[in-house]
């Protein structure tokens, strides 16, 4: 019995594992959005839910700071102005007696999917200012919302081709109330 259940149970762990032949390579589509290829093992079907894991996100926030005109590099921008009165220029963002611009782990909020061919989730992190000195105190001003959605992509005949097109966005940016600099 206990030989069937671990067979079950590492049949089951196999299933739900999901691998991308070669290295996703982000796009950018715009300030706020990007899309990712992903050429997948399985060539005959896939559950795209499979691929909804966030792994790209991180690159993709590093994407948007790089780029002056995305709502997280206005936001990083705005940050460092309102407590240091200049921006960084350091690679890690510190800026030096002052503090950095930081954000939260990503909390996935909702998830969703349509069959086997399409899925999407949504993401929540919160930005604030580190500040520096002896008591390191760090406010969340922002909260932002990432989304990635992904659909399986098939011929003409709705058949599985081995990819999948993941689009990557950032879907709301809010300063939170009540933050320190809202009390002035």
């Amino acid at each position: 019995m206990n030989q069937l259940v671990s067979t079950v149970v590492l049949l089951v762990s196999l299933s739900l594992s999901a691998h991308a032949i070669e290295p996703k390579k982000i796009l950018k589509t715009g300030a706020n959005s990007a899309t990712v290829r992903i050429e997948t093992e399985e060539k005959d079907g896939t559950q795209v839910a499979a691929y909804i894991d966030a792994s790209e996100m991180p690159e993709f926030i590093q994407i948007m700071l790089q780029d002056p005109t995305s709502e997280l590099s206005k936001i990083k921008h705005e940050l460092e102005m309102e407590n240091c009165q200049e921006t960084s220029t350091t690679p890690d963002g510190y800026i030096p007696q002052c503090g950095a611009v930081e954000w939260t782990d990503l909390v996935q909020t909702s998830f969703g999917r349509g069959g086997w061919m399409s899925a999407g989730a949504a993401y929540t992190l919160f930005v604030g200012f580190r500040f520096d000195g002896t008591g390191r105190f760090f406010e969340s001003t922002h909260m932002v919302v990432l989304s990635e959605s992904a659909e399986a992509v098939v011929d003409s005949d709705m058949n599985y081709t081995g990819f999948i097109t993941k689009d990557l966005r950032l879907e709301k940016a809010e300063r939170l109330p009540l933050s320190y600099h809202d009390k002035r």
